[in-house]
């Protein structure tokens, strides 16, 4: 890398260089020089000594006949320059009695310059560009490579190989993303089969620990077989939780992102809960008919949040959906004591309220919500309640925008 600076410092120092010296040469092409010599013909006529022989002749004054605006000049001591008609040049100077006139010529002058100087900077400003495009076109180029292999990294976890070339500028980024890649699908790998050890492992132990449970109902206290009832709910659930996590951190299910009727969808999920209402009074209700959302993740989502509010709720849960100038709002209300500036917090994952009870969760349910949110282009507000004082959790996204979920 230090190389690639030294080479670009090197070259820059170079154009600015050749750039100044362009301007320098342009500025002398284009110098108007037609009096530089205009003071040693003036000393060489103001020192005319008759007994030393020059080129320089005297005549009598009367005999050059002049307009009178060079006749002044002439009177004024001022040197006149003529060009006569066969092209030749003369200088005309009164001497010093003002009776006679000194006659310098011809003068031999240097013919006009001819060289092109505009071809010429424009040749030499184009081999600059190019060599500066020669420079830095093959950084751009493993640049944009770079880019692509990284949006393709980004959407499908692989093991990257390095296809830079190790003379390039941009080598010593290729190997670190490329060794960081492999790091990283290491730890995805790692990831998944952890998550599929809890998934398959944790709940086998467990169902043999809930029918031990049964048997032994009878012969312990029934507070302790409460509490042994609720760990191993607990423990399930946390399984379950950690495995939506796992896959939808990783994105192992494609979102199938379409338009479904919203009936349907309500249906479902409250008969999924019919069975609480006896102890919550669980209310589903939606304006709208159809709406553009994968019915998977929104559904781990949408029981999420359910789950959430049956922790807090004292006895009211409200789930809606209102869809109003293209903007979808999943909502679920409760009537509990609320977040109390605690929900952005919360929605880290792994994120627990220390100040509730065992029975607050693991901190991936909110974590899980906001991913899928995001999916969809939207977003997760929480608030308060206005209806049931409680929580409010909305599920916002915009219905066209949802559209370009890939």
């Amino acid at each position: 890398m230090k190389f690639q600076f030294y080479r670009l410092f090197a070259f820059l120092l170079l154009s600015c260089g050749l750039v100044i010296w362009s301007f320098g040469e342009l500025a002398e092409h284009f110098a108007d020089d037609k009096y530089s010599y205009q003071i040693d013909v003036d000393d060489l006529l103001q020192t005319y000594d008759e007994q030393k022989p020059t080129n320089i002749k005297r005549v009598a004054r009367d005999s050059l006949s002049l307009p009178d605006n060079l006749q002044t000049l002439l009177l004024q001591g001022e040197t006149l320059a003529l060009r006569h008609s066969g092209d030749e040049l003369y200088y005309y100077h009164l001497d010093k009695d003002k009776s006679h006139i000194l006659v310098l010529g011809p003068v031999v002058t240097p013919p006009p310059k001819e060289t092109n100087t505009s071809l010429i900077l424009l040749g030499f400003y184009s081999s600059l560009s190019l060599v500066a495009l020669w420079l830095i076109w093959p950084v751009f180029r493993d640049l944009h490579h770079l880019q692509q292999v990284a949006i393709h990294f980004g959407k499908s976890p692989q093991k990257l190989p390095m296809q830079t070339h190790r003379h390039s500028a941009i080598y010593p980024l290729a190997k670190v993303f490329s060794s960081v890649s492999h790091q990283i699908v290491d730890f995805v790998q790692m990831h998944k089969e952890l998550s599929r050890t809890i998934s398959h492992e944790v709940r086998t132990p467990l169902a043999r620990m809930r029918f031990a449970l049964e048997i032994i109902r009878p012969q312990i206290d029934p507070n302790y077989a409460q509490r042994l009832t609720e760990d191993i709910d607990d423990i399930e659930q946390l399984a379950a939780n950690y495995l939506s996590f796992a896959r939808l951190e990783h994105k192992e299910e494609a979102l199938n992102q379409d338009s479904h009727a919203l009936d349907g969808f309500m249906d479902k999920m409250a008969q999924k809960y019919a069975i609480y209402q006896p102890k919550l009074n669980i209310v589903f209700h939606h304006q709208g008919q159809q709406a553009h959302f994968d019915p998977v993740t929104m559904t781990i989502a949408i029981q999420n949040l359910i789950q959430n509010a049956m922790r807090f709720a004292s006895s009211e849960i409200h789930v809606s959906f209102q869809q109003q100038a293209g903007q979808n709002r999943f909502c679920v209300e409760d009537d509990g004591p609320g977040f109390e500036g605690k929900g952005k917090k919360l929605m880290t994952a792994f994120e627990r309220d220390a100040q509730q009870s065992d029975n607050s969760g693991y901190g991936l349910g909110l974590y899980i919500v906001k991913k899928i949110a995001t999916w969809h282009y939207g977003k997760l507000e929480l608030s308060r309640s206005e209806k049931l004082g409680g929580a409010s959790l909305c599920i916002i996204w915009d219905d066209s925008l949802s559209t370009k979920i890939p």
